[in-house]
């Protein structure tokens, strides 16, 4: 009885002492989660350019990861009598794991032109010249020579019979697969960091700080002046049109401003 007694005591400071190795399970989460950033990221570049090679005139559907959680938590409990010779049933413990990467879709129009115009010369397709789109794109990253941003070569299409094992990444879009081996991961990255560079764009576009007055206000006698201040791209309109800068989150600094009637 005294040796199931101290196995009882035992397997209860187990219980109690199991969510101290919870920062282990957190750092191997971590990294389990930080290393699938790469594989994310490269592979939706190449389902992106699966759909391009199957359908050139399609539009691609970018998104970046904005952020990521990683959340563990242990819980363990051990209640009964110490003198019950089964003690196994009494313990009870529980982990609960949590990973998960948050998505920011890409909602700007001129900036998913812009990515269809890149993907488009990587293919070298003849959409690019209906209408030309080159010198805009060129203009847009700021380069001389587009053979840098967009290098061509390094991929290969085919089915999924035609993908060798020895892929180093692969995509596809319904039967249609791309994949990169080792020698083309180099262009591969460059094509990736320019989708990057054009997601992040900072389209120029001319704006102004306008301020418009309103007499009255929703009831007789509480406002005498409704005051809206908002950042509209020129050329401004009659209907208040708030500029959004990049074309996905408002500008701040913008809203309404209240005068109330002197009394």
């Amino acid at each position: 009885m005294i040796g199931m007694k101290k196995l009882l005591v035992w397997l209860l400071c187990v219980a109690v002492a199991a969510p101290g190795c919870t920062h282990l399970q957190l750092k191997r989460s971590t990294a389990f989660t930080r290393n699938s950033l790469a594989e994310l990221r490269y592979t939706h570049i190449l389902d992106n350019l699966a759909l391009m090679v199957a359908n050139p005139a399609a539009v691609p559907n970018p998104v970046v990861i904005s952020g990521g959680v990683v959340q563990v938590s242990d819980n363990g409990a051990g209640t009964g009598d110490i003198t019950n010779i089964f003690p196994f049933g009494l313990l009870n413990a529980s982990r609960t794991v949590s990973e998960q990467w948050s998505l920011s879709p890409l909602q700007n129009a001129e900036k998913l032109a812009l990515m269809r115009c890149a993907f488009q010369i990587l293919l070298n397709s003849q959409l690019q010249y209906d209408p030309p789109c080159a010198e805009q794109l060129q203009h847009a990253l700021g380069c001389d020579d587009l053979c840098e941003a967009i290098p061509r070569g390094w991929f290969h299409a085919g089915c999924k019979r035609d993908v060798p094992k020895t892929a180093l990444y692969c995509g596809h879009y319904q039967d249609t697969y791309v994949w990169v081996m080792d020698d083309g991961l180099n262009d591969f990255s460059k094509f990736y960091l320019t989708m990057m560079r054009l997601y992040q764009l900072e389209l120029e576009k001319k704006t102004a700080n306008v301020t418009r007055t309103y007499e009255g206000g929703p009831a007789d006698g509480v406002l005498s002046q409704t005051v809206v201040q908002t950042v509209e791209e020129l050329p401004l309109t009659d209907t208040p049109n708030p500029f959004k800068g990049s074309g996905e989150f408002p500008v701040t600094g913008q809203g309404l401003q209240f005068i109330p009637t002197a009394p």
